[in-house]
């Protein structure tokens, strides 16, 4: 498969992310999606909830990490890509530029916590 990523995806690691979807004409709720991986500019995530490519949605991402949270709430992304693996969705989104400040912050840096501890996994199993 020819990778069209402007950027390396990163492992998981201890990511959990929720989307804000649409119940309804007037409602909306967050729900849980599984990642499956993340870089500053964009996320994988794999939910049961039917996304369309050009939707747009909100997440709101956590990683734990020993010393203390790293959050990032309410960033905007569309979904670029979608694909169907064994009867499960998998999406492709990208988060959308010109955003707070503080949020592109910790995008940065959840990116750069899971690229060491992805060098510190490979060098391991070398």
């Amino acid at each position: 498969m020819n990778e069209r990523r402007r950027r390396q995806r990163l492992p998981r690691l201890q990511l959990e992310a929720r989307i804000r979807v649409r119940k309804g004409l007037l409602s909306n709720e967050w729900m849980e999606v599984d990642v499956a991986d993340f870089n500053q500019l964009g996320i994988g995530i794999v939910t049961a909830h039917p996304l369309k490519t050009g939707d747009r949605v909100q997440l709101s991402l956590r990683l734990a990490t020993e010393v203390g949270d790293i959050t990032v709430n309410k960033v905007s992304a569309a979904i670029r890509h979608t694909e169907s693996r064994d009867a499960v969705k998998h999406y492709g989104l990208e988060f959308e530029s010109g955003g707070r400040g503080d949020a592109q912050d910790n995008l940065a840096r959840i990116e750069g916590i899971l690229a060491r501890y992805a060098a510190v996994a490979e060098r391991i199993q070398e």
